[in-house]
């Protein structure tokens, strides 16, 4: 029997070992039919609203980078052009190393945007595509503190026996570095941040620990949306880099999680599930012999 459906053809089978009163099947016919027409336009709106949302997301997005070009770009373009054109007349030599190491820093800084904006545009984009291998997250995490410079103590209670993992090693420590970063940028003076982890229930994990005043619970959500940057002044940085780590971190199959306090500061918890460990080489020439 043919429902009664706007959505498209669809019928009722009705099997003929059982007397069925005809009245009684088109009515069920047609609130079937009506329950599928409910179903679909529930779907449809559903879709409409996911798309809604993408295009608001997009134009945030749009926004948040025309913002980004306009005034994170802006400030050391400005500053480089303003220490160019000063060197062009008579400055002492103490002025010139001044206004060379401006030059630097900014150049520094600016190359570390483009960097930033490529990245997200990649994750944003899908096209990560990290090249997965067996990776020491200790060794990860040691080369992406070295990196952090000297100017801020750093606790490391990393255990030197963690299971490896696959993904991409460039990644990561690109993500760690990003966290190291972050937790000295909102460190007391003299405070150390503090680098842990451990494997547990079937995942390796590495925790990055500040000591700051904590990220407000309303901005929690937010923290790891492109250009948000909600706990410091403007300038602390472009709010690119916890968006950053969490596309890498997804894209080589890991979680990144938040924990934060007034009282505990804030801590970022990478983990990855843990795969069958590679043969040792002794193990793997025994099997050959």
């Amino acid at each position: 029997m043919p429902l009664q459906a706007r959505a498209g053809n669809a019928w009722l089978y009705l099997t003929h070992d059982v007397s069925w009163d005809h009245e009684a099947i088109e009515r069920l016919a047609m609130s079937i039919g009506r329950l599928i027409d409910v179903a679909v336009e529930r779907e449809r709106v559903s879709d409409r609203a996911a798309e809604s949302e993408a295009a608001r997301r997009a134009e945030v997005t749009k926004t948040a980078i025309l913002h980004a070009i306009s005034h994170d770009l802006r400030s050391p373009l400005t500053a480089i052009t303003t220490a160019g054109s000063a060197l062009g007349i008579g400055v002492s030599e103490a002025e010139r190393a001044e206004l060379v190491e401006v030059i630097e820093t900014e150049s520094a800084r600016l190359a570390k945007l483009v960097d930033d904006l490529l990245d997200l545009s990649r994750i944003e984009s899908g096209a990560v595509a990290p090249q997965a291998d067996w990776c020491d997250l200790h060794d990860v995490v040691a080369s992406a503190a070295a990196h952090a410079g000297e100017d801020h103590p750093i606790e490391f209670a990393l255990p030197a026996d963690l299971p490896l993992v696959r993904a991409d090693a460039a990644q990561l420590e690109r993500v760690f570095s990003n966290l190291i970063e972050n937790a000295i940028k909102f460190s007391p003076p003299g405070t150390p941040v503090r680098i842990t982890g451990g494997a547990s229930a079937g995942r390796v994990a590495v925790r990055v620990a500040d000591r700051g005043s904590g990220i407000p619970r309303r901005h929690r959500s937010q923290v790891f949306e492109p250009f948000f940057r909600g706990r410091g002044e403007a300038s602390a940085g472009s709010g690119l880099g916890l968006a950053i780590c969490r596309g890498f971190v997804e894209a080589n199959g890991g979680a990144i999680v938040l924990q934060s306090g007034r009282e505990t500061g804030t801590t970022f918890t990478v983990s990855f599930p843990v795969a069958s460990q590679p043969a040792e080489p002794a193990d793997v020439a025994g099997a050959v012999t």
